[in-house]
């Protein structure tokens, strides 16, 4: 378990839009540092170039790009970044100035408003509110009556502690749980703010976000959208664990 804010078992609520799914990213490598191959999708009413390139990118390049959209900041790109690449935002800083490859969008404009996830979820759409986890893209997202309201990038559990795919329900809510089963990096009981308990030891909470799978089972959220989904979801509320999307329809699992 790392992280820099020491945080949880990890090692601004955004309205989107509800037109229709939005595709994930084709992903391809840049090769000499050149872009590579655009991957084009076409959106009602406009052609949007939804492609990234594996790539290192700077805070000059940034800026220019800001400059060339009024709704883009560098602090909103380096945001598109963290959700592309499942990293808090303050490690995407890191990764700029140190150079390292990231996952880049070959258009920022494209995603101010992406998300992976469905804008309607039929299966929730009797639910008052639920929340979606899709383990293999690393992302959470929170409905009302089935309809999209809010999203994130988040952590699982790794491979020997994984975090189970099933229908649970929020057990448990507490602002400013400290877990029983796990320390931080300064070996003191880890602090898991924004913790919702949804079966055994696994929570959703708020967390350093270092990779896909930080996480000894939790699943791990950014602090302000922790906050947010905290804030919103109710004792009861229906959890959906799902091991991608095409599992959705026909997961049983069980309830909490």
């Amino acid at each position: 378990m790392a992280g820099v804010l020491a945080l949880g078992c990890a090692a601004n609520q955004a309205q989107l839009p509800h037109a229709a799914v939005v595709p994930a990213p084709v992903e391809r490598q840049a090769e000499g540092g050149e872009r590579a191959e655009a991957s084009v999708v076409r959106w009602p009413g406009a052609v949007l170039d939804r492609g990234v390139t594996v790539r290192t990118i700077t805070d000059e390049e940034l800026w220019r790009i800001s400059e060339t959209d009024p709704d883009l900041s560098p602090v909103l790109c380096r945001q598109i970044l963290a959700r592309l690449n499942i990293r808090a935002s303050y490690h995407i800083s890191e990764d700029i100035s140190e150079r390292r490859p990231l996952k880049v969008p070959n258009n920022f404009s494209a995603y101010k408003d992406w998300t992976p996830l469905p804008a309607f979820l039929p299966r929730a759409s009797g639910a008052g509110k639920s929340i979606l986890v899709v383990k293999d893209i690393f992302f959470l997202g929170w409905y009302e009556k089935g309809r999209l309201v809010g999203d994130t990038h988040v952590c699982l559990g790794n491979a020997e502690e994984p975090t189970e795919a099933g229908i649970y329900r929020v057990l448990e809510k507490d602002a400013e749980h400290v877990s029983r089963s796990y320390k931080n990096d300064f070996g003191q009981p880890a602090w898991m703010p924004w913790s919702m308990k949804i079966y055994g030891n696994v929570w959703i909470h708020a967390g350093d976000i270092t990779s896909e799978y930080c996480s000894h089972g939790c699943v791990t959220l950014p602090v302000k959208k922790a906050e947010d989904l905290f804030r919103w979801a109710d004792p009861g509320t229906l959890v959906i664990i799902v091991e991608s999307m095409g599992d959705l329809g026909k997961l049983e699992g069980k309830s909490g």
